[in-house]
């Protein structure tokens, strides 16, 4: 039971360890971040949907022929 609880304390030791080591990014980091995600995604729905119009127009064009 105590080597279970030893075997547990240094679980925790090495996870506060590299808990520890983590760099987190600077709020204006993120934001740029965010906001470089943000735009991508817009572009790419724009694209997505500009290619689905055109499939979508020429299949009816070759559906009514």
């Amino acid at each position: 039971m105590a080597e279970e609880k030893n075997v547990k304390s240094g679980r925790l030791a090495g996870l506060k360890t590299e808990f520890n080591k983590i760099v987190w990014a600077d709020p204006k980091d993120v934001s740029k971040q965010t906001t470089a995600v943000v735009a991508v995604s817009v572009v790419v729905a724009v694209i997505i949907i500009v290619l689905d119009a055109v499939i979508n127009k020429g299949v009816n064009i070759l559906v009514n022929l």
